[in-house]
């Protein structure tokens, strides 16, 4: 499905001048926001994938993109308040990294602002590939232990959301684009009540056109 969609806007492309393929990598800074995220943080990851960039005028192009995306969250927790029932204590005795691998398929508009930066913005499709949770004792020095890992498959379970960004061309080759991500779909769809629960991510991607 993905290949055809690639060769979908390859086609398309005969109408316009010079289509760029080419690779991107770099930074995601991701959580979750909305109901039962208290004690939630930002955590670091990354992302890579490809991208073929179709000019359609002089000041318009789209940019449909096949990205492998690590996003996620991770929070602390005090054993001694689990225990006893007693919210002041805060220790931290674990950190627990909660980590969604995504293949994301943004679908991307840029109109150029100048012949170096342009506005960057569109939707993002996204299928989880699995999830990961590693827990790590902070009073153990060797940090995390198979014993604490967990992993099960996502099922390609849809996340959707909406893309805004820049692009800044550095040279003919390469270019970095500041995105931020914010999620549409509900993670707590079905839930009983009226739960909601959104992922978000701030990314940071330094691409090259071959």
């Amino acid at each position: 499905m993905l290949v055809s969609f690639f060769c979908l806007y390859t086609h398309t492309s005969v109408k316009a001048q010079d289509p760029q393929f080419g690779v991107k990598a770099g930074l995601n800074y991701s959580s979750i926001i909305g109901d039962l995220t208290q004690g939630i943080k930002f955590r670091f990851s990354g992302h890579a994938g490809v991208f073929l960039e179709v000019p359609m005028t002089d000041k318009f192009s789209i940019q449909p993109e096949i990205v492998y995306s690590s996003q996620g969250f991770q929070f602390s927790s005090d054993l001694n308040a689990i225990q006893n029932n007693d919210p002041v204590i805060d220790q931290n005795d674990f950190r627990t990294n909660v980590q969604f691998n995504y293949l994301s398929v943004p679908i991307i508009g840029k109109f150029g602002l100048s012949d170096r930066i342009d506005v960057e913005f569109g939707p993002q499709f996204a299928f989880l590939l699995n999830q990961v949770t590693k827990i790590k004792d902070l009073d153990q020095r060797d940090g995390t232990t198979p014993e604490n890992r967990t992993s099960f498959s996502g099922n390609f379970q849809l996340d959707y959301g909406a893309v805004v960004g820049f692009g800044i061309q550095l040279n003919e080759a390469f270019s970095v684009s500041p995105r931020f991500y914010f999620g549409l779909r509900n993670r707590l769809e079905g839930l009983e009540g009226s739960l909601q629960n959104y992922n978000v991510a701030v990314q940071l991607s330094a691409n090259y056109q071959l």
